[in-house]
């Protein structure tokens, strides 16, 4: 790529817009963030976006080329934003259309996780790496597949919903309505209703620390666990042994051996490195568990941005 001008990303979750202008070679120049909510609608997201561009795009050599855009929700081939949990105001919009015309400037629209996934392979934990599957772990289960170098999402737009993948038949309720996902059985959601069925001792540990220090239930449950508590490392012990499970059918199906890990649940999980190793492994076909590499994510917070950057840099 011969253009030297940067790109901006954004990326547009349920509470936040998180900006970066990228340069070519994947150093994010400059960043900046404003908040959002569900009431937040097409015009004021337009708004947002159009503040956003204005202070990214002062004190800079060359003006930014090309923006792309990532988004918490399912997107179809149209760019139509087909739901999404956390802007439902959004929902049936095409985002993609809506910007280009407000802003006067190509832009390009994918899943969130997907720009998450493409920021990891350019620069990020899976630099070079042509095949490889991104987890993010946090409230849901998000997921971006990176197959022949390229971003894989079905003939649909939505593919690769890995925390949408059943992992056990009339299983525990997902958010989704389905039973037996993923999601289900390791997210923030899940190590919730897990806590709820746990002995009124730990329930109340639980609840004192989210009091007393914050964060989520999947956090307490791993320090717990780490800590010694033997009944929250069993809790901590079968989300990571399901999604072992579940990477180990994923590893057979997409015959691909690098998996990033990343979200807010990942830190939790990576401490059970070994564990994860071993469910995984238990689940390969013809293949030996030596052969997966799994890594943290390293694109931190501002991975969905620079991916969007990047996929809006190769669309100009």
């Amino acid at each position: 790529m011969n253009d030297p001008a940067p790109s901006l990303g954004f990326d547009i979750g349920g509470q936040s817009i998180k900006a970066a202008l990228v340069s070519p070679d994947a150093e994010v120049l400059a960043h900046a963030s404003l908040r959002t909510g569900e009431g937040t609608t097409a015009e004021s997201l337009v708004d947002a976006l159009l503040s956003l561009r204005e202070t990214l795009s002062r004190d800079v050599a060359l003006p930014p080329r090309g923006m792309g855009i990532g988004v918490a929700g399912v997107l179809d081939r149209s760019g139509a934003l087909r739901g999404s949990p956390h802007l439902p105001l959004l929902v049936g919009c095409r985002v993609a259309e809506i910007v280009s015309a407000r802003l006067a400037t190509q832009v390009v629209v994918h899943n969130d996780a997907d720009c998450a996934a493409v920021a990891e392979g350019w620069g990020g934990a899976a630099n070079g790496c042509e095949d490889f599957l991104m987890i993010a772990i946090g409230t849901g289960v998000g997921s971006g597949l990176v197959l022949g170098a390229r971003l894989r999402a079905g003939a649909s737009g939505f593919g690769c919903e890995f925390g949408h993948m059943m992992v056990v038949h009339e299983g525990r309720r997902c958010g989704c309505g389905n039973r037996g996902c993923l999601e289900a059985y390791i997210s923030e959601t899940a190590a919730r209703g897990l806590v709820e069925e746990a002995s009124a001792p730990l329930r109340a540990k639980v609840a004192a620390r989210r009091a007393n220090e914050g964060g989520g239930f999947a956090q307490a449950v791993f320090e717990f666990g780490s800590a010694g508590d033997a009944e929250a490392e069993s809790i901590a012990g079968r989300m990571v042994d399901v999604l072992g499970a579940a990477i180990g059918s994923a590893v057979n199906v997409l015959d691909l051996t690098t998996i990033v890990l990343g979200g807010g649940i990942a830190p939790g999980v990576l401490a059970r490195l070994e564990r994860l190793r071993c469910a995984a492994g238990g689940n390969l076909f013809a293949r030996p568990a030596g052969d997966l590499v799994i890594v943290a994510a390293s694109r931190g917070p501002l991975a969905g941005a620079i991916g969007a950057a990047r996929l809006g840099m190769l669309a100009r």
